[in-house]
């Protein structure tokens, strides 16, 4: 029951019928009782969404270690994952005859100024992965004391592995370990440099895929 605290033309407390009372911005208001919206189902384009928005924020969340330094700059405040997905989500897929993929050759897991690899390289050794770069220049943003990340992921296991700060510019080589059971496996390869405080971030670079032995 509604009741009408001062006659017919005051506030109106509780509902009576389809009519409410409430009091909306210091005014007393009398309104229809709110319809409850029908779950419609998703389109074919929200569900596109959000399967691209899955695939990727997995891929992205098992590397949120290389994230979060990698996107610290672009993040203010925000989750580095998030913004990464948000930078990555719309270069991010390829569709072919079996469906929607990720494009592994366009992911990043860091932004910045410092120099990326001159002419880097990868080759396969038995439980081991070869990253090779030339030398280059010394300048404002390419020290040989810049820090090099390396990152191969097998996508038929799902695996991840990783080496952050693996050695400097200078060394123009690193080798990363690699699970026996890899062996076969196509993995995707990419590396990336930073300023050896930390401070300072560059671009990850895709260096391509290869069998491993």
């Amino acid at each position: 029951m509604g009741i009408l605290k001062s006659g017919i033309l005051g506030p109106m407390l509780n509902k009576t019928g389809t009519a409410v009372g409430r009091m909306h911005r210091n005014i007393n208001v009398i309104s229809a009782i709110p319809r409850k919206k029908k779950n419609k189902p998703a389109t074919t384009a929200q569900l596109e969404v959000q399967d691209k928005l899955g695939m990727l924020s997995n891929f992205l969340s098992h590397i949120d270690h290389l994230i979060k330094p990698g996107f610290k700059k672009y993040s203010k405040g925000k989750d580095p994952v998030n913004v990464a997905c948000s930078y990555n989500y719309d270069h991010a897929f390829v569709s072919d005859e079996t469906g929607l993929k990720l494009n592994y050759p366009k992911l990043m897991y860091s932004r910045g100024y410092i120099l990326e690899p001159e002419s880097p390289g990868i080759m396969a050794l038995p439980n081991q992965i070869e990253f090779n770069w030339l030398p280059q220049r010394q300048s404002k943003y390419c020290q040989y004391t810049d820090m090099a990340t390396v990152m191969v992921y097998n996508p038929g296991k799902g695996d991840f592995i990783s080496m952050s700060e693996a050695t400097d510019r200078y060394a123009q080589g690193y080798v990363l370990n690699i699970p026996p059971n890899f062996a076969g496996d196509t993995v995707h390869c990419y590396m990336s440099f930073a300023s050896n405080d930390g401070k300072l971030q560059g671009n990850s670079t895709y260096l391509g895929e290869l069998v491993c032995i």
